[in-house]
């Protein structure tokens, strides 16, 4: 997969991780680009309820896995290319994420 596959592939995981779409007019100003919104948000695990999807916080999932998957799409988002991961590396982290919460 190509690194500019790999942002692609981390504005999903967003899409996922909060619920919402990756643009919305209806949505205030400042919170209509998901990407732009999000990224200062990513970094710092105190910040997941304000982004987190609440479906997510509903099902009790673990802030720990959750806060891996924050953390994986601010690196797929990294507007450097070459700083972005690897798909093989992002394949390790989602499995980490799915088997730490079953």
């Amino acid at each position: 997969m190509l690194k500019g596959e790999i942002y692609s592939f981390g504005v999903v995981l967003l899409e996922i991780l909060t619920g919402m779409k990756v643009f919305d007019p209806n949505r205030p100003k400042g919170k209509q680009n998901l990407v732009e919104w999000a990224i200062p948000l990513l970094a710092h695990e105190v910040n997941l309820g304000v982004i987190l999807n609440p479906q997510f916080q509903d099902n009790n999932n673990h802030p720990k896995e959750a806060f891996m998957l924050a953390e994986l799409v601010l690196n797929c988002l990294q507007p450097v290319r070459d700083e972005r991961p690897l798909m093989e590396k992002i394949l390790q982290v989602l499995r980490q994420c799915y088997h730490e919460t079953i």
